[in-house]
């Protein structure tokens, strides 16, 4: 039981559920067989069955082994006899490898000869091949320069075409000013001789009319005036006489009634007191009325010599105003003609701007493409962080030239233009690196890119030592050239000119070969470490082989004008090199578009303050004549006020002499009235007191016999002298009114007419003669302004034929260049078919060599 795995020290055992139900219901074998399997004596049966089997498989096995040997020992006797057949092949196989060698020496020589013409034939059609590349190169060249012209004369031909415009309108209104000032002399020479013409009429008649007006003045202070005069005051005298002679008989009969009339001599008395009252009352009227005409014949002589004192004081300054007048028109006409000639002057450049404009957008125009061209010729990113780059320095306000140099290849320049493609292979990448002065210069920009995100763009930066960079790698990652292999391994490479340090370079004394860095190139000795970190181990070869040889022995690079770059570790690169797509070409042409670009600003620039400052010029100009016109215009309308004053001046004048001489008429025969008065008066206070009679006295009878027959004779006499005061009077009145409304005012039209034609012309005279002269000076100048109209009308004329000459040539030009386009392009094709039967010929060359 113990060997059965049952343990004296623990006799209790897990027995599964129905186990022993099981065991007492077994039969007597099944219970053995338990037994045995309990006590483990199966085992032994097991193996007993093993070794049984194995032995039977051993029999087997020894059944196979003798029929192997009886196998090999057959295979024994084949092999000897192969044997000996082996030896005899052997024997003929040496044989047939010596005639094979022979046979196979030939065809190798043939096939050698055979490669040596398809490697001579290849190399013709790569001579052939780098030929149609340069003629496609030059073609495309051509092309583009055919394009480049097209679209420069295109442009022309639109300037051109504007300026045609330009010019024809310039023609149209120097046309227009040449006939309104052919206009202006014609309607000026017919003025003129219309002047002339009315000025000797004016003059006739002005001279007739003073002989007539003269003549009747004369007629009529001499003689008619006189007469007039004798015969008023006759007729007055004896009309007084007469009224005096009536007053004194009306008084006597007045006298010689009373007596009748009053009872006593008291109410006589007191009749002539009231009737004396009464004359002296209306005397004192008279008095006083007599005092007023006189006091206003005083002031009215007085005004008389005040308003000519102002109208001599109106005449003359109209004479100064119209002197000034004059001066202001001479100045508008001047200010007018330099507007007119700054007017010229700034359309000519507006012309030149329009021009410049054009040349601006064409060289930016050619700045772009240079711009694109270049950034083709290096990677995206890196053209990111320069444009990114240069804003950072703009901003940094960095020092060019001191503490910022830009890129490689702008820092130095080809000593020839041969050593293009030398320079450009030695290089590489290391034409876009940035040159600065130091680490900390290189720190600021590299975080200033990290703070402008762009920091997520790998910078490579070369420099031994930079204790300030303290960015991760997973924005920045420094180089060590002295621990790591010399490239850059990301998109902008700084150079620290503080950190460069170059090893000194030894260069063979070779006639073959030369230092590219002193050959081909020449820069600025403040960056001669970055020029010798790029160039130092670099060496311009003749050739090739000469390459190949140096590069070895002097463990440097070397580089063909070429191209061909044989590199110190053994490795030769080079073959066709594209110059369009060359990193250099691309640099200069962009230098020198952006240079053009920047000389068309600067000339645009200068052109516009030029065109500014002739703008405020004209605008001063124009607002001078514009203040000019205002002030000539507010002068003539003083001078219209002046003359309207001067004329009611004059009127005013005219109306008060009419007044004097009237009231000087008057005065005497108010005089009279009051001496009248007067004598009747003294005449009734005589007869106060006397004897109430109802007869005259002898004497007073006597004297009314004589006032009676003095009236009758006086009676007679007047009706004599009314005929003949009549007479003079109509006489007088018909000169006067020949004088006053027919000559005079004739005169008067006449001097106004002159007065007026000066005022038009603005020449300050004050007759008609001055007018003439004026006109004749106006006749001149115009006569100058249409001389001038008509040179400016024909110089317009010349350059538009001038102009459209040139676009008719233009559009020659442009057909021209389209035709030759064309065959251009037919050539392009030819070489593009030439060289695609070019490269199918190195295609069949090369399976040839492969087969």
């Amino acid at each position: 039981m113990e060997g059965a795995g049952f343990s004296k020290s623990n006799p209790y055992f897990i027995v599964q559920q129905g186990k022993v139900n099981a065991l007492c219901t077994m039969s007597d074998t099944e219970r053995l067989q338990l037994l045995k399997e309990v006590a483990g004596t199966t085992v032994y049966d097991e193996k007993k069955q093993e070794s049984l089997s194995k032995m039977e498989e051993n029999k087997a096995s020894i059944e196979k082994i003798n029929e192997t040997l009886e196998y090999m020992e057959n295979k024994l006797e084949e092999l000897s006899e192969e044997k000996e057949e082996l030896d005899a092949y052997q024997k003929l196989d040496r044989d047939r490898r010596a005639v094979e060698y022979t046979l196979y020496d030939k065809e190798l020589r043939r096939a050698r000869e055979g490669l040596d013409d398809i490697e001579q034939a290849r190399n013709e059609e790569v001579d052939r091949l780098s030929g149609l590349h340069e003629e496609v190169r030059n073609m495309h060249e051509q092309i583009l320069a055919v394009q480049a012209d097209e679209k420069t004369k295109k442009n022309a031909l639109k300037r051109n075409a504007v300026y045609v415009k330009s010019l024809e309108k310039d023609k149209t209104v120097a046309m227009t000013h040449k006939t309104k000032l052919d206009l202006e002399c014609r309607e000026l020479e017919e003025q003129l001789v219309q002047g002339k013409e009315t000025l000797a009429s004016n003059k006739r008649e002005l001279a007739k009319l003073n002989t007539e007006i003269a003549k009747a003045e004369k007629e009529l202070s001499e003689d008619v005036q006189p007469a007039f005069d004798e015969a008023k005051t006759t007729m007055t005298r004896m009309t007084n006489e007469r009224e005096e002679a009536r007053k004194q008989m009306e008084g006597l009969y007045a006298k010689q009634g009373r007596g009748k009339q009053f009872r006593t001599k008291k109410e006589r008395d007191a009749h002539l007191r009231t009737q004396i009252k009464e004359l002296e009352s209306s005397m004192t009227e008279k008095e006083e009325l007599l005092h007023e005409k006189q006091s206003k014949l005083s002031s009215l002589r007085k005004s008389l010599v005040t308003e000519g004192k102002d109208v001599e004081a109106k005449k003359k300054e109209l004479k100064e105003k119209t002197k000034l007048l004059e001066n202001i028109t001479k100045n508008i006409d001047e200010k007018k003609r330099e507007r007119n000639e700054m007017a010229d002057s700034r359309k000519e450049q507006w012309r030149s701007i329009n021009e410049l404009s054009d040349k601006v957008h064409d060289a930016k125009e050619a700045s772009r493409r240079s711009l694109y061209d270049m950034r083709k010729s290096m990677p995206r990113a890196t053209s990111q962080g320069l444009d990114a780059l240069k804003q950072i320095v703009a901003s940094e306000k960095l020092s060019i030239g001191v503490e910022y140099f830009g890129l490689v290849m702008e820092n130095f320049e080809l000593t020839d233009d041969k050593y293009s493609t030398a320079v450009e292979v030695a290089a590489q990448n290391s034409l876009f690196h940035i040159i600065v002065d130091n680490d900390a210069t290189a720190a600021k920009l590299m975080k200033r890119l990290e703070e402008e995100k762009l920091g997520k763009f790998l910078l490579g930066v070369m420099i031994r030592d930079c204790p300030h960079i303290t960015h991760t790698h997973s924005h920045i990652s420094v180089l060590f050239p002295h621990q790591f292999p010399l490239k850059c391994i990301g998109r902008v490479t700084f150079l620290p000119l503080s950190q460069l340090n170059v090893d000194s370079v030894r260069y063979p004394e070779s006639t073959d070969v030369a230092p590219l860095m002193e050959q081909c190139i020449t820069f600025d000795p403040a960056v001669r470490r970055a020029m010798e970190h790029v160039f130092a181990r670099k060496l311009l070869a003749r050739s090739v082989d000469v390459a190949s040889t140096w590069s070895t022995r002097s463990h440097m690079d070397a580089i063909t004008l070429d191209g061909d770059l044989c590199s110190r570790k053994g490795a030769l690169t080079g073959g066709f090199v594209d110059l369009e797509k060359s990193r250099l070409r691309a640099h200069y042409t962009l230098k020198e578009a952006e240079e053009n670009l920047r000389k068309l600003e600067k000339e645009h620039r200068d052109m516009k303050e030029k065109s500014t400052a002739v703008d405020q010029q004209v605008s001063s100009v124009m607002g001078e004549v514009q203040r000019l016109e205002a002030k000539h215009a507010n002068l003539d309308h003083m001078m219209g006020r002046i003359e309207d004053d001067a004329k009611k001046l004059a009127k005013t004048r005219e109306r008060h002499e009419k007044q004097v001489a009237q009231i000087e008429e008057d005065i005497p025969d108010m005089e009279t009235q009051i001496a009248s008065l007067g004598t009747q008066v003294e005449r009734l206070e005589e007869e106060v007191g006397t004897e109430l009679t109802t007869t005259l006295t002898d004497d007073e009878q006597t004297l009314l016999d004589d006032l009676k027959a003095s009236q009758t004779r006086l009676d007679s006499e007047i009706e004599e002298h009314t005929n003949v005061l009549e007479e003079t009077t109509i006489k007088k009145q018909k000169l006067s009114s020949l004088l006053e409304d027919n000559l005079i005012v004739r005169r008067n039209e006449l001097t106004e007419s002159s007065s007026r034609n000066s005022r038009r012309s603005s020449t300050g005279g004050g007759n008609a003669g001055v007018s003439q002269a004026q006109m004749k000076e106006e006749l001149e100048q115009k006569r100058r302004d249409l001389e001038e109209a008509t040179q400016t009308a024909e110089d317009v004329e010349k350059q538009l034929a001038e102009v459209k000459t040139i676009d008719k040539n233009l559009r020659v030009e442009i057909v021209s260049i389209k035709d030759n386009f064309d065959k251009l392009k037919t050539q392009d094709a030819k070489y593009q078919k030439e060289l695609e039967g070019s490269h199918e010929s190195q295609e069949k060359l090369l399976n040839k060599v492969r087969s």
